[in-house]
């Protein structure tokens, strides 16, 4: 991951964040945006009637750390995939997403494809029809000196993240964390 991302107030899983909500009113776009267990960038589309475009900031191979594996149910010390990207409309970024992802299971044109860099995770998957499971979701108010730098906002503003599991049927794992622009949760 480029940039640091903390959460001063921890990671909540669904049941959290309902009663986080219940004080702390959200708009229900925002907490549909948030607890969606299917493709971001499909919801994007659908939400904004606009095509979602990936900007792709970084992507390397690296070896997966044991507090990542032990998170994502593999093996430490493997080959991953760390990628780090803007989800895009037009010229406007919506998300900061880095995503982790073992190669060990990955199939060869899915490894092809994502280390072309230009296909979001979640629509490439879904264009070859592979079927997919999120788990683990959490979300957080967090904050992250770059993104806000990213988005032009103060280094102290309060963004919404969540992250996730991803499971395919072919029993490939990997993890990722989404953060959101405030302007998204304005424009919906």
């Amino acid at each position: 991951m480029i940039y640091n991302i903390s959460s001063s107030g921890g990671w909540m899983d669904d049941k959290e964040f309902f009663s986080m909500c219940s004080s702390n009113p959200l708009k229900a776009p925002a907490r549909m945006i948030l607890l969606s267990d299917g493709s971001l960038t499909r919801l994007l589309n659908a939400l904004l009637l606009s095509p979602i475009t990936l900007n792709r900031l970084s992507q390397e191979e690296v070896t997966l750390d044991n507090e990542m594996a032990d998170y994502i149910e593999a093996e430490a010390g493997q080959k991953v995939i760390d990628r780090d990207v803007w989800l895009m409309n037009g010229s406007e970024k919506l998300v900061y997403a880095n995503s982790v992802l073992p190669t060990s299971l990955m199939r060869d044109d899915i490894y092809n494809e994502i280390t072309k860099g230009d296909t979001p995770i979640g629509t490439l998957l879904s264009d070859q029809s592979i079927l997919t499971r999120r788990d683990r979701l959490q979300v957080a108010r967090v904050t992250s000196r770059e993104v806000s730098k990213e988005l032009g906002l103060s280094e102290d503003t309060g963004l919404w993240a969540r992250r996730y599991r991803l499971n395919t049927e072919g029993g490939f794992k990997g993890a990722i964390t989404e953060v959101f622009s405030p302007r998204l949760f304005e424009i919906i």
